[in-house]
């Protein structure tokens, strides 16, 4: 039975459950010791857990590219604009121009762009914004608005400035950037819309989503889902507690705390199913 679905009608608590213990298992470094893990477990204190313990390492040294040596060297400003790192990042030497500076930070702005937007952890409730801000990478911890700087290292591989830790960059088969990988084992999706706003949608956008889910390990375990003046509301047809979501995206939604989230996976305009978290899956009647 999913921990936050109880017939106990702990529903109001027990959705913050579910995050902390995937943070807890996936993120050791959080917790000092496993015996703390273990008390905090037993106080349940959740909510306190998640909101200041999930933590994106933060950030190290710039490794800065160096240019190579040129055979043959012409100490125009003009030429020197072309040097190129053996990472392939342009670095103006020293005596560069005013002209020369401007165009190298364009182009370091420009590929740094690449990397922007919303991607999102395992567990489907937990952000991260990676932005460029001046010639620099930051990124964000949406859960408390912690915001780091980035030093990059080659095309893809940046580390915290502070710590050390690594994020990787990768690519999906059409060659663009589609996820991070933090710390070099948890791996976040880009997404195409922000967490932070609430999205508007249409009576008919969200009608397609109503209908009665059956948990997929427990028949007897039902969920009915309608629209509301706000997005959707969720009773449980167990004890008839009702949680109220709002959306993020077309199939997005969260709970009013942030800390419930519902992804709808619809196919030829009705959906088929809706996870909660990262792999709680209720089935739609059809």
């Amino acid at each position: 039975m999913p921990p936050y679905l109880s017939p106990g009608g702990q529903s109001h608590i027990l959705p913050a459950m579910q995050a902390f213990f995937w943070f807890t298992s996936h993120l050791p470094f959080i917790c000092p010791s496993a015996s703390i893990r273990t008390a905090a477990r037993r106080r349940c204190l959740i909510l306190v857990s998640y909101q200041k313990n999930i933590h994106m390492k933060t950030i190290n040294t710039f490794h800065s590219a160096i240019a190579p040596t040129l055979g043959l060297a012409i100490g125009s400003i003009l030429l020197a604009s072309t040097f190129l790192s053996t990472n392939g990042y342009a670095v103006p030497p020293t005596h560069s121009g005013v002209i020369l500076r401007q165009h190298t930070s364009l182009a370091t702005t420009n590929s740094l762009q690449q990397f922007v937007g919303y991607y999102q952890l395992p567990n489907k409730v937990a952000f991260i914004q990676f932005e460029v801000k001046g010639n620099a990478l930051f990124a964000t911890q949406l859960w408390d608005n912690k915001v780091y700087e980035l030093a990059q290292l080659d095309e893809t591989h940046f580390e915290s400035k502070k710590e050390g830790h690594k994020v990787e960059f990768l690519k999906d088969s059409s060659g663009q950037f589609a996820s991070a990988k933090i710390l070099g084992r948890i791996t976040t999706v880009k997404v195409g819309f922000d967490p932070t706003t609430v999205k508007q949608l249409s009576a008919a956008q969200l009608k397609q989503l109503e209908g009665t889910y059956t948990f997929k390990d427990d028949n007897n375990l039902k969920l009915d889902i309608r629209s509301s003046a706000n997005g959707l509301t969720l009773k449980q047809l167990w004890d008839n507690k009702e949680i109220a979501f709002t959306p993020r995206s077309e199939a997005f939604f969260v709970n009013a705390d942030g800390t419930f989230p519902l992804t709808f996976s619809v196919s030829n305009g009705a959906a088929t199913q809706v996870t909660c978290f990262e792999d709680d899956v209720w089935f739609k009647a059809q």
